[in-house]
Order: C-alpha cells, then structure tokens, then sequence
C-alpha cells in the first residue's frame, strides 16, 4: 500500500513539473437567493481570484480561488432584504477542451466553503444577523469559462448544502440554503 500511495505522490508531482501554472482574477454580476419558498433573487456581485494548474500534459485541471459573493435575497417570507458578504473559498478541478491554441472551454465542479464576514436584513424580529442564521456555508460549485487568449468569460452556480437557520424563534418549517449564480470576465497573467 506505500508504495501504491508513492507512486501516485511521484506521478501527481511530476505532473506538476511540466504543468505551466498561472493566476487569473474574476468579477462579474451575481443573482442569489434562499432555498425556501417565494424567495426572490437579489442582484450581487462576485470577483476573486484563484490559480489555475494543469495536471501534467492532459486537459485537466486544479482551480482553487478565494471568492468574494454578495448572497441573500430581495423579498421572502423570512429575512427582507437580505445581504451577506461572503469570503468564498470553491476548490474545483475540472477539464479545458482546446479548439485550437488560444480559445478553449474550461468546465469545473468541486465543493466550496464560506464565511459571512457581513450581513444585515430588513427583518424588524432580526437585530443581530448571524445570531439568526449561521456564518458558515458550505455546498457545491461548479462553472464553465470561455477562454480567449489570457481572457475568459465565466458562469459560476454555488448549490449551498449547510442549513443555515441558527435560530428557534423565526423557525420557517424547512432547511434555508443558498443558491447564486453569476456570469461576469476574468483575465489570466
């Protein structure tokens, strides 16, 4: 079994050795919400920046970025107006299909995590945010980019899985996740 585990430890590392790594930045226009019933989508935004490394000689690739996303929502039957800022952590690996030497398609799935660094809502029984609902959220990411030469065109989706609720008092009958897509460019240096 060590020598299986080092095996796929030296052929993983000498993958790395003629991958060409490079950094890339993000921003673009988020729509989020809640999970729960009548939630109306509340315009954000989201940019980061993250590594993109390809494993070796193949058309996978490793993307892990950090993230800043503006989730919540407009209107529901809980939490009005709704604003968290959080700092995004989505770990993805995926593949890029070349159509020639500067335009290919990258398509990416993996987990993310979050923390609420802000928040508020309009919410009269709410005075203080996060003692309502959790700073923490976790879920699936994935995306799909357009890259032209050093620039890319994005989609991101966030499936959030962590229940959200903290609190007994605004108990709203069913498990609250998020759910955010954006679209928006990026460049890579």
């Amino acid at each position: 079994m060590k020598k299986l585990i080092l095996a796929v430890l030296a052929s993983l590392l000498s993958s790395f050795m003629y991958a060409q790594p490079y950094t890339m930045i993000k921003g673009g226009a988020q729509l989020s919400k809640f999970s729960s019933d009548g939630s109306e989508s509340l315009f954000g935004i989201r940019g980061g920046i993250g590594g993109f490394v390809p494993l070796g000689e193949s058309s996978f690739f490793f993307m892990p970025q950090a993230v800043y996303a503006q989730k919540g929502q407009k209107a529901g039957k809980f939490l009005n107006n709704c604003t968290i800022h959080y700092a995004e952590i989505p770990v993805t690996i995926g593949a890029l299909l070349k159509f020639s030497r500067n335009i290919g398609l990258g398509l990416m799935v993996g987990p993310y995590a979050a923390v609420g660094v802000a928040g508020k809502s309009d919410n009269p029984d709410v005075t203080k945010l996060f003692d309502t609902i959790s700073r923490f959220d976790a879920g699936i990411s994935a995306g799909i980019q357009l890259h032209i030469w050093k620039i890319f065109l994005f989609a991101d989706y966030d499936y959030g899985l962590r229940n959200l609720m903290n609190s007994d008092d605004l108990d709203i009958g069913e498990n609250l996740t998020t759910r955010s897509g954006a679209i928006g460019i990026g460049f890579t240096y």
